[in-house]
């Protein structure tokens, strides 16, 4: 049991046993009464490494409605939740993502309610962190939440690779139009010295849509497209990163495979020129950290860095290749079959 000293008088806090998805059930008494839930959860940052615990009044599911009774203080019930970042310490404020309070007709809880709702948010979040069988209930956790996140980054994939296409489609796009459009006007202003005449002159002015103008401003919009597709890729990388690193986990504790780095330059038409492939860490934020290095340094070759799972080196070069050309077809087919 808990006993927790709030603004509105003490609340004792009994936790059950945890249940099959790693959930731990609190139950209230004294200045509050009703059920609080806590469960590990997903970094707000990553959605492969679970290093949060949240907890909610009502629900273990922050995508539910409550379904066990509200927290009530003086008979009035509340709904919420918070997060616990265990990458920081409990002290400072990025530790805590915590929600607006509110009652059932979505009004926001009174100062003491919302002073009293928050320390019995934190004292089970930092119950339910300490707990000895911690991992296992991360582990717990883990293996029940994965399948969401894995349907939303799959839908995230496709749509980063559609968009990072048309980003570097439109980049070439301007190039060209650019190029185009110089040659013109150079060519107009031959034959106008060769031959002044009053219509040579009119296209050649500078002003809106003109050869000269476009020939200035489309390099810019091709650099703005080029940066934009660029951002695309870094957010492709996250994304892959994660969703592999999901599929890793939902996969068998048997399976042999291990995380490497597979470093090169993603070519079109899915040929790929490696570079480099070095086996990764196990451990979620040695291998994020890494990523983010290796991920700046292959940006400065001009390639990209893809987090790869496989029993070997090899394997995971083969495999790096095999992914770029089934990406390379699909955004052919989506691109020529809208």
């Amino acid at each position: 049991m808990i006993t927790i000293a709030t603004p509105s008088g003490t609340v004792r806090a009994v936790p059950l046993e945890a249940d099959a998805t790693g959930a731990v059930r609190y139950n209230l008494t004294g200045a509050a009464t009703g059920t609080v839930h806590v469960t590990a959860t997903s970094s707000p940052t990553r959605w492969d490494q679970f290093d949060a615990v949240r907890t909610s009044l009502g629900s273990v599911s922050a995508r539910e409605l409550p379904a066990e009774p509200l927290v009530r203080i003086r008979g009035r019930a509340y709904q919420g939740n918070t997060v616990r970042v265990l990458a920081h310490s409990a002290d400072v404020p990025w530790g805590w993502l915590e929600r607006d309070l509110t009652d059932t007709d979505d009004r926001p809880a009174p100062e003491q309610a919302s002073q009293t709702l928050t320390a019995i948010l934190r004292a089970c979040a930092g119950h339910y962190a300490a707990r000895s069988d911690f991992p296992s209930l991360q582990h717990a956790a883990r293996r029940h939440d994965t399948p969401q996140p894995l349907k939303w980054l799959d839908a995230m994939i496709s749509h980063s690779e559609r968009a990072r296409a048309r980003w570097l489609e439109d980049a070439e796009t301007h190039r060209v139009q650019a190029a185009r459009s110089l040659a013109a006007w150079w060519t107009l202003a031959r034959w106008f010295t060769a031959r002044p005449h009053p219509a040579l002159t009119l296209l050649l002015v500078p002003d809106r849509e003109s050869l000269a103008h476009r020939a200035q401003y489309l390099p810019k919009w091709a650099e703005l497209s080029t940066r934009a597709a660029e951002d695309e890729s870094r957010r492709l990388t996250l994304f892959r990163s994660e969703y592999k690193g999901l599929a890793r986990l939902a996969a068998e504790p048997e399976s042999r495979d291990r995380p490497y780095f597979v470093v090169g330059q993603w070519k079109g038409g899915g040929d790929v020129d490696i570079w480099h492939v070095e086996e990764a860490p196990a451990d979620p934020g040695e291998l994020s950290d890494l990523c983010e290095q290796h991920t700046v340094d292959a940006e400065d070759a001009f390639g990209s860095v893809e987090i790869v799972y496989a029993a070997s080196p090899e394997a995971a070069a083969e495999q790096a290749r095999q992914e770029a050309s089934e990406t390379s077809e699909r955004i052919h087919r989506e691109l020529t079959h809208p």
